[in-house]
């Protein structure tokens, strides 16, 4: 016989911000739940694989090549997506951030992306495909998402159709494609993004 699951405690967000700012650990949050970075309730953190960190550092690159010298900037992991809609606060493997006039230049939490990469792994890919793509299509002004597999070359993106405001259906991107990004004036190549990472 199977030990009983424990029940996840709810707790509100702002008492969840107090803790994660408290903390020497990031732990993402949805809804009354706080989550380890691997997409379960907490039980303790782990670090990501060699191919996790090369694909995020190399679609990172691509975007901060194409952005350079405009009004938006790429961050990676460290930053926090607060999505006061979904009740969700996320540390996006990528993000692409445009600044307003007069915005702060130092802060350490973000309520705006025009962009969110996240590389998918086998502890992620559930929690990312599904509670967190919902959650991130909840935030205004977000206009494209794409989830790239650590495992095998692969990948997926929805946007948002700016007419009508509704998402589209997560799709494949076609391997040796470019994919298009609305809003932001650039494309990211699949090679860009799978170059030297050593997957079949």
């Amino acid at each position: 016989m199977g030990l009983p699951a424990k029940a996840v405690a709810y707790i509100e967000m702002e008492d969840y911000l107090v803790l994660e700012n408290a903390s020497r650990h990031k732990h993402e949050y949805l809804d009354g739940v706080i989550y380890a970075i691997q997409g379960e309730p907490v039980r303790g953190m782990a670090g990501g694989s060699a191919i996790h960190a090369d694909l995020i550092r190399n679609v990172g690159f691509a975007l901060h090549q194409k952005l350079r010298g405009s009004a938006c900037s790429v961050k990676m992991t460290e930053m926090r997506l607060r999505i006061d809609a979904a009740s969700a606060v996320f540390y996006p493997d990528v993000l692409v951030h445009c600044s307003q006039p007069g915005s702060p230049a130092t802060t350490y939490e973000l309520t705006e992306a025009r962009l969110v990469i996240e590389v998918l792994s086998p502890t992620t890919q559930h929690f990312d495909r599904g509670d967190k793509l919902a959650a991130y299509r909840q935030l205004p002004g977000l206009q494209h998402i794409v989830l790239i597999s650590s495992l095998e070359p692969a990948a997926w993106h929805c946007q948002r159709v700016p007419a009508e405001g509704e998402w589209t259906e997560l799709a494949p991107w076609p391997c040796g494609s470019r994919l298009a990004v609305p809003g932001l004036g650039v494309a990211l190549d699949w090679d860009e993004v799978y170059a030297g990472v050593g997957l079949g």
